[in-house]
């Protein structure tokens, strides 16, 4: 199997730093911790770390300075002052201890934090912007599969600001999605009603806590609960400065821990997983096609909210007439690969291409994910060695729509593309 499949993606490694304090000046950057509250019981059950800039400046809100960040690549450089400063609080301050402290980290800082085994495990929750899901699966997904060893829980951000990142929730299977504060303010839309439609078939999936932020009145409490929201943050809270409750006496169950089984990562190839526990049938390649067709139809329709991931064996059997038909999906979901022998990084436009290693076993196989917020489904084939004809050739194939069959195999799939390919 692949290095890409084995390979963890955050070793430790050296960063200087100190450059966007070099320019916004000596200590320009302090730390401060947001309170998290559940919306039901009003209290406090955690704190997320935020960084501000210069109280006189453009950049004292931490949207504005990470924003500005972005645009001089210097993101790194503000995540390892958020690490910092939230680790030291962490350890210092009274109201902090024994709650769970939210860190958004970006996932090509990961490797830089020189000192990720110090945090408590089942203290921490990373967070992650979810547009990181949508520009790097795979590596997003080795990189939480690494941190949660530590025991850390996962929050995905900005949930609802694209319709791609909808699609993408099942597969890094966050134990906490924050809906974008977008949701809050404008008036409801039909984007709204299938944002929550998704989140809620998600959460009722996997248990997952619904978050809300940019809650700055007593109404916006109200629209949080009513877009399924259990916990909240943002001025109304902040401006109260409440105090945290003592555990013992505290109403609210809501526990942040992550499961250790949550958001594993395969070892095996589809047809493996597949076959494990189902019966497998014989079918020719002509019947395969169609029902291959049927559900690149069903993903079609997904308005950018479905992952489509399929292996041709070899490049020679992605056709011209089959790029067609994937180029245009790619067009209406969120991500779309491609896998074979040989294959192009590229092989239709908007299409992510990934040449398997000769002793890949999906090499062998044929196989078509589609996973979306109402639908999951996956063919998974193997080849029987046939000679003759092609669409006599014999395959040895399993259809399955469960859920978690599908998000398997679309994990096992997607850690086969190239890190550098899966941004959009």
């Amino acid at each position: 199997m692949s290095d890409r499949m084995t390979s963890g993606e955050t070793a430790t490694r050296t960063y200087r730093g100190g450059a966007l304090e070099d320019l916004l000046g000596p200590n320009s950057l302090h730390t401060d911790f947001a309170p998290i509250v559940d919306l039901m019981t009003r209290e406090v059950i955690g704190y997320e770390a935020i960084v501000m800039g210069p109280e006189d400046s453009a950049f004292r809100e931490p949207a504005a300075l990470a924003s500005a960040a972005r645009a001089m690549d210097m993101t790194v450089d503000l995540d390892l002052v958020r690490w910092a400063g939230a680790v030291e609080g962490a350890a210092r301050l009274d109201s902090l201890q024994g709650l769970p402290l939210f860190i958004a980290i970006d996932p090509d800082t990961l490797p830089y934090l020189p000192d990720r085994g110090d945090v408590d495990a089942g203290s921490a929750v990373l967070q992650l912007d979810e547009t990181s899901l949508i520009r790097r699966p795979a590596q997003l997904l080795r990189a939480v599969a690494d941190v949660r060893k530590l025991g850390w829980a996962i929050a995905v951000d900005h949930v609802g600001v694209k319709p791609e990142s909808l699609a993408l929730l099942p597969l890094l299977e966050p134990d906490v999605v924050k809906l974008d504060r977008s949701l809050i303010t404008q008036r409801p839309s039909r984007f709204t009603a299938r944002v929550v439609n998704a989140v809620a078939a998600y959460t009722e999936r996997t248990g997952a806590i619904v978050m809300a932020e940019g809650i700055d009145t007593e109404d916006a409490v109200g629209t949080a609960i009513a877009l399924g929201a259990r916990v909240g943050q943002g001025r109304f809270f902040t401006e109260q400065n409440p105090i945290p409750v003592e555990p013992s006496k505290r109403l609210s169950p809501l526990d942040f821990r992550t499961s250790p089984e949550r958001g594993s990562l395969p070892r095996s190839s589809p047809y493996q997983l597949a076959a494990a526990g189902r019966d497998s049938k014989p079918s020719t390649k002509r019947l395969l096609v169609e029902v291959s067709k049927g559900l690149e139809s069903i993903a079609g329709q997904s308005l950018q909210t479905a992952v489509i991931l399929g292996s041709f064996e070899s490049r020679e059997h992605f056709t011209p007439l089959t790029a067609r038909r994937w180029e245009v999906m790619a067009t209406r979901a969120a991500l779309v690969g491609a896998l074979a022998a040989g294959i192009d990084p590229e092989p239709a436009p908007r299409v992510r291409g990934a040449d398997l290693d000769p002793d890949d076993p999906v090499r062998l196989e044929w196989v078509v994910v589609v996973l979306s917020p109402h639908f999951s489904a996956v063919l998974a084939a193997k080849d029987m060695g046939d000679t003759g004809p092609d669409m006599n050739r014999r395959f040895s194939y399993v259809l399955s729509h469960d859920p978690q069959l599908t998000v398997d195999c679309a994990r096992s799939l997607l850690l086969r593309l190239p890190v550098e390919r899966t941004g959009l």
